[in-house]
């Protein structure tokens, strides 16, 4: 069955815009009001940026999963550097 809310869920698509860019150039045939078309207008607008706002939001988390400077992030384990060896917290290699 499909979802009432089909524009917040993500397989919308391009429905969002087309919807906008439509009720841009002939919502004023369709309503009788300007203020009733341009209401229509926003809410649409709007509903498109809350999405992208989302959307950009759920890249993000998996782009950097720890926030965007990684602050805090320890790595699981022991370290080993690229010739094998292990080394030891608060120590160098030369």
């Amino acid at each position: 069955m499909a979802t009432s809310g089909f524009v917040f869920t993500g397989q919308s698509g391009c429905l969002l815009p087309m919807l906008i860019i439509l009720n841009l150039f002939f919502g004023r045939l369709i309503f009788s009001s300007n203020s009733l078309w341009l209401g229509i207008e926003g809410i649409l607008v709007l509903l498109f940026i809350i999405k992208i706002h989302i959307f950009t939001r759920k890249i993000r988390e998996q782009l950097w999963p720890g926030g965007r400077d990684n602050q805090g992030h320890k790595p699981q384990g022991k370290v080993v550097d690229i010739q094998g060896r292990v080394v030891e917290d608060g120590k160098e290699l030369k």
